[in-house]
């Protein structure tokens, strides 16, 4: 099988001739074309083509045509804040106040120049490897979208402690905008070339929602973007999910990514085969690993979710940071395809 192939399978629930290797690195490729960051991030190209210096290197079994998650605030008038060794964060937050929030529009993704390079990206990616290795595209899920615009604390306290007169026509129209933004973004970059679409969902994991509160905000959210994107969505909660993993079949999303909080064997049990599984190697961590280290780790963590089949091996967090070696890279992707069913 190649990589394409071999993804397919496991989100069919059929077994591949391996386990697919799938570290997201999205700052790896600036190094490989000696570039900052910046740089590195601001052009279509560059980013097309240290993913698929990256994919030379390592042999993994997917591309990210996206250059990080934050880039989707760009699209509501908001700015980036570049650093030299990690990934950009919002600079100022659009939404101050409650007003602020019902002057919010939903724009074209078209609209931001930073978007359009991930377009760039993926046009250029699927030109080189469509059908051949997987393409990823990724938005910010529309319940977590508002905590980049206002702020989380600013959201949380209209989640949970404004009076319901005051919360829910500002909560009904911000997940109105966020939710057909969000769509709209997601099948832009299907069109463009992406294969598969991750959704991060932040606040909508067990680290800030119980489940009846999942259930009553958040799960509704996700069942309705869903139905909106033109192609195979991955679930992503950042925040520990398990609590919530049962709920996730229902909302017609292929995959869901774990983090090293979430017990594999828990999880598999729990979605059998409705659900495939990314993750969940801890990506902090790996930095001090040594590649003995990971294959050790690696191997663990196969054990409990390879058997049956359903399962990329990951780092979660979710990409790979910088810092992490080669070496250990490497040995990320040899434990996968060196795996048997």
């Amino acid at each position: 099988m190649n990589s394409f192939e071999r993804v397919v399978a496991v989100l069919n629930h059929e077994l591949p001739d391996c386990v697919p290797a799938g570290p997201v690195m999205l700052m790896q490729g600036a190094a490989e074309l000696g570039l900052s960051l910046e740089e590195y991030f601001s052009r279509g190209e560059n980013l097309a083509e240290g993913q698929l210096r990256l994919w030379e290197k390592f042999g993994h079994d997917l591309l990210c045509g996206f250059p990080h998650v934050v880039e989707d605030i760009t699209a509501f008038g908001a700015s980036l804040m570049y650093f030299r060794n990690g990934p950009p964060s919002a600079g100022e937050m659009v939404i101050r106040s409650y007003d602020d929030a019902f002057n919010l529009a939903i724009p074209d993704p078209a609209s931001s120049p930073v978007l359009n390079e991930t377009l760039r990206a993926l046009h250029l990616l699927a030109g080189q490897v469509k059908g051949e290795v997987p393409i990823v595209g990724a938005c910010i899920a529309p319940f977590s979208l508002p905590s980049m615009l206002m702020g989380t604390e600013m959201w949380m306290e209209l989640l949970f402690i404004e009076e319901p007169a005051v919360r829910q026509p500002v909560l009904d129209h911000l997940l109105n905008v966020t939710l057909e933004f969000c769509a709209a973004w997601a099948n832009a970059q299907l069109a463009a070339g992406a294969d598969v679409v991750v959704l991060a969902d932040g606040m909508s994991s067990a680290a800030v929602l119980t489940r009846p509160q999942f259930m009553d905000l958040a799960l509704p959210v996700v069942r309705a973007v869903v139905r909106r994107i033109d192609g195979p969505v991955l679930h992503e909660g950042v925040g520990d999910i398990v609590p919530m993993v049962d709920l996730l079949p229902s909302t017609g999303v292929v995959g869901l990514m774990l983090t090293p909080r979430d017990n594999l064997s828990a999880t598999k049990t729990l979605v059998g085969q409705q659900l495939a599984l990314i993750g969940n190697l801890n990506n902090i961590e790996m930095r001090r690993w040594s590649p003995a280290d990971m294959t050790r780790t690696a191997q663990s963590a196969l054990a409990q979710a390879a058997p049956g089949g359903g399962f990329i091996l990951a780092a979660q967090g979710p990409e790979v940071p910088l810092g992490v070696s080669d070496d250990v890279i490497h040995a990320l992707v040899h434990a996968a395809h060196a795996w048997r069913y």
